[in-house]
């Protein structure tokens, strides 16, 4: 608990400066590293190691790519071509690499790169569309996570989804929850009232749906490992796993994030 509460605070201390200049290119600089490890520890997840590892080189140094290429261009045309790419590219590998890499595993290299490098990219494209709400994505995730976990740790005896998460439950799914409104409501009164007046019925209703697809998006990535037999996707942060294990919820987040702004402009 200790060693996972530390690396949290030093995790969270390098990344509220990226934050905080979030309109200079560290921003997508440094989640383009990010993205490109992301992709290098769901293929390794996928098995694609040794010799193998080198069919995902090239959606590895793609990944680092896109977020950088997300902040310069002006629309997301870019985001489909470079998918495009990716699946002409895993159609070749299918082609000339038959009886060596199979299309199941394939497949999995392609979901796997949509899972993270274009969550990693389009997190900077909801940033640069709502510069002063972006940061309720990481928010809602770390209040949901946050509360989660001392909620189930302090009062949680029924499981939420055993066979996914032994550790989670129905208590810490519920404290998560209601650290997510908190933490929107302070976030709504802080920088949205001082402009106008502050909706809090509707700051509310995004919590409740934020911190449910954060959880959901923790356990998404939770059943990737049970299928794969892995515990953690990485070891990069030390309690915490990988890249993926610490940014699971906020990549699902993302996705509905830049969904809803969509919808709404």
């Amino acid at each position: 608990m200790g060693k996972r509460i530390l690396t949290g605070v030093v995790a969270l201390f390098l990344l509220v400066p990226v934050l905080y200049f979030s309109e200079t290119m560290a921003f997508p600089v440094i989640f383009g590293v990010l993205a490109a490890i992301a992709v290098y520890e769901f293929a390794n997840c996928a098995g694609f190691k040794g010799a193998r590892a080198l069919v995902a080189l090239p959606l590895i140094l793609t990944a680092a790519a896109m977020p950088p290429l997300a902040r310069s261009s002006n629309n997301q045309q870019w985001l489909v071509l470079i998918c495009l790419g990716v699946f002409i590219y895993l159609i070749f590998v299918a082609v000339f690499g038959y009886g060596k890499i199979n299309v199941t595993d394939i497949s999995a290299l392609f979901f796997g790169f949509v899972y993270t490098a274009v969550a990693f990219s389009l997190l900077v494209v909801v940033r640069d569309s709502a510069p002063e709400r972006y940061l309720l994505v990481f928010i809602a995730a770390w209040s949901t996570d946050t509360f989660a976990y001392f909620g189930g740790y302090l009062f949680g005896n029924r499981k939420l989804c055993p066979n996914l998460s032994p550790k989670k439950t129905v208590a810490g799914a519920i404290a998560g929850v209601v650290g997510a409104v908190a933490s929107f409501m302070v976030f709504g009164l802080i920088v949205v009232g001082q402009g106008g007046s502050f909706d809090f019925a509707k700051y509310c209703a995004y919590a409740v749906i934020a911190s449910v697809a954060s959880q959901t998006g923790d356990l998404a990535a939770s059943a990737i490992k049970r299928h794969y037999g892995v515990k953690d996707y990485g070891n990069l942060f030390p309690g915490h796993g990988g890249v993926l294990d610490r940014f699971d919820s906020i990549l699902f987040l993302t996705v509905g994030a830049y969904i809803l702004l969509t919808v709404l402009h």
